[in-house]
């Protein structure tokens, strides 16, 4: 079975937003939540897993674990947005 184009582009999308060395929050299987700094792009494995390596995390490690922070910024115009962060919620 062949990877589908739309998951595809996210993976893309993950590897154009956050680059090598940005610190993210994991999750790991206990539901607790860990600072890491990303040490590769993203990869696809099967037909419907991406992986990345994390820092602290042997091999790579599933990026729907990735919890995305998000913050408000306003353009000159007053309306306000929401951009991606880092783990400490500098706009990436």
């Amino acid at each position: 079975m062949k990877t589908s184009k739309k998951f595809q582009e996210a993976v893309e999308a993950f590897n154009k937003l956050y680059k090598i060395g940005t610190e993210l929050i994991v999750v790991d299987d206990f539901g607790t939540e860990h600072v890491r700094a990303l040490q590769s792009e993203a990869w696809i494995v099967g037909t419907n897993q991406a992986l990345a390596r994390f820092e602290g995390i042997s091999g790579g490690y599933d990026i729907k674990r990735v919890k995305h922070k998000m913050k408000r910024k306003s353009n000159d115009l007053g309306m306000s947005y929401l951009v991606p962060c880092d783990a400490h919620g500098v706009a990436v």
